[in-house]
């Protein structure tokens, strides 16, 4: 990285009284340059990455040079070239952080969901780059910057601050995308941005609350949370007005951690939804908080009354993680009773963390034992768009080559949706840039015209992207998207059941 490209660093907060008395010696013995000394000894862990909060997380913006996670290794190098390449080529060009917790935590997806989004992203920064390959211009060109808020995004205040610097900086920063996971911490980044007015587009934060009336800023390629409980409660209304057939019981399981934006608001949505469309809900009270620490042992205890009452279907209003959790309780024996969880796009986290393929295999056989039934909404699936792009409007066929011979991955890995999410944000994102500079592609593209232009992005004036066509409402929510209904095997893979609609 040349000395005009450095990433702006934030000021280092000092957190130990052994580093301020390290750095009082060596400010003494050197002088002004001991403060450099202790700043590249200590805190620094590359140029605009220094240490964060109580773990010493590595925070901060990359071109991709740091590698902020060992399964991150390979796509950073990838987005460095293609980064390199674009600083080399003399175009003109602008830069978008995706902005993601990289150095995760046990609140976080894993790691592979996150190296799925940047994979995409990364595609969509070849389509835009590459005439060939997206026939959408090349001016500008794009950079991909790689922000890492840390786990659970905890350290969003040092990165927001980082990316503010850069709005107006030699790294021409003109938007941010990803976001991260619906919760407290992300709503404030969001906050922060929009008020430092850095149009976002989020990738896969569903949380309606993210968005608030009279706001502007934030934009989202994914469904919310009312549009995925909604659609789930009209498969299971039709599920219930079967004729001739038994009634069909529905309850739910929420999750009461009011710090978990995501699980909160799906619960609001689920039972709105449910009074809106007339599905009758069983209430039997069963709740849990992921906040405390016997998390297992309430799951453990709701397992015992699910199967002592015996609903037809349980909708899920928590983390794919606590689902988990809940699958392990109903193998116990005792229970075991055929129970069909219905839930949301966060089911990844089911298989979505560090483990051994000895230890997979065992949850695969406790699954099984258990007699539970995963059907969840997808924000996006390869099988989705087949008849809503037909032919050769289709857009999935290229991105699913595109995956193949430049990530080098199995297509399989294509069924969670991630990629897809990843690519459509940055993709979204890049269709903005490119009005924003005309169609001489030599007009100033600064955070304010990419901003103009997102507002654009409308029911007559869509982008299609590989996870559907995209159009925003009044607050920047997608408009008509449909989702993809899939049931999660217990060996991980997903068989598509059908395309559900809000």
């Amino acid at each position: 990285m040349s000395g005009e490209d450095e990433l702006p660093a934030p000021r280092p907060q000092p957190r130990r009284w052994l580093r301020a008395a390290v750095a009082v010696v060596i400010a003494g013995a050197l002088g002004v340059g001991g403060y450099w000394v202790y700043d590249r000894v200590f805190e620094q862990c590359a140029d605009g990455v220094r240490k964060q909060g109580p773990q010493d997380e590595c925070v901060g913006v990359t071109d991709g040079s740091y590698v902020f996670d060992a399964s991150l290794r390979d796509i950073s190098h990838q987005i460095l070239a293609e980064n390199r390449r674009v600083a080399a080529s003399g175009k003109p060009w602008v830069s978008v952080a995706y902005l993601q917790p990289m150095t995760t935590g046990a609140g976080d997806r894993g790691r592979d969901s996150i190296r799925r989004e940047l994979e995409g992203a990364y595609l969509a920064q070849r389509e835009l780059n590459d005439p060939q390959r997206g026939g959408r211009g090349d001016s500008p060109q794009i950079k991909l910057l790689l922000a890492n808020s840390g786990a659970g995004s905890a350290q969003w205040e040092p990165l927001v601050d980082q990316l503010k610097e850069m709005k107006d900086g030699d790294q021409h920063l003109v938007a941010v995308a990803g976001l991260g996971q619906s919760r407290r911490t992300t709503q404030e980044a969001v906050d922060a941005l929009r008020e430092a007015r850095i149009p976002m587009m989020g990738s896969t934060a569903t949380a309606d609350a993210i968005n608030r009336p009279g706001q502007t800023g934030f934009w989202r390629v994914a469904a919310t949370n009312s549009d995925q409980a909604s659609a789930a409660v009209r498969y299971l209304r039709t599920l219930q007005n079967r004729p001739g057939q038994r009634p069909y019981r529905v309850t739910t399981i929420k999750d009461r951690n009011e710090q978990d934006t995501y699980s909160t608001s799906l619960y609001r949505s689920f039972s709105a939804a449910s009074a809106r469309h007339g599905l009758k809900v069983t209430d039997l009270g069963l709740a849990y908080s992921s906040a405390d620490p016997a998390t297992a042992n309430a799951l453990s205890s709701l397992a015992d009354r699910v199967c002592a009452d015996r609903p037809d279907a349980v909708y899920f209003a928590g983390r794919g993680r606590a689902l988990r959790v809940f699958i392990e309780a109903m193998a116990a024996a005792g229970r075991r009773c055929p129970t069909t969880v219905v839930t949301a796009d966060d089911v990844v986290g089911v298989f979505d963390m560090p483990e051994s393929y000895e230890s997979r295999q065992a949850f695969r056989k406790v699954w099984e034992r258990s007699r539970v039934t995963v059907r969840h909404t997808v924000l996006a699936h390869p099988d989705q768009w087949t008849d809503t792009y037909p032919g050769s409007v289709n857009p999935l066929p290229q991105f699913r080559d595109a995956y193949r011979q430049d990530i080098r991955r199995l297509a399989t890995e294509l069924a969670d949706g991630q990629a897809m999410m990843g690519h459509d944000a940055l993709l979204t994102l890049g269709v903005a840039i490119r009005d924003g500079a005309g169609r001489q592609g030599n007009s100033p593209v600064t955070t304010g015209s990419t901003r103009q232009m997102l507002l654009q992005i409308s029911g007559s004036k869509p982008v299609y992207g590989v996870s559907g066509p995209i159009r925003f409402d009044d607050r920047g929510d997608p408009v008509g998207k449909p989702l993809a209904l899939v049931e999660l095997k217990p060996d991980g893979s997903y068989d598509f059941l059908k395309v559900v609609w809000p």
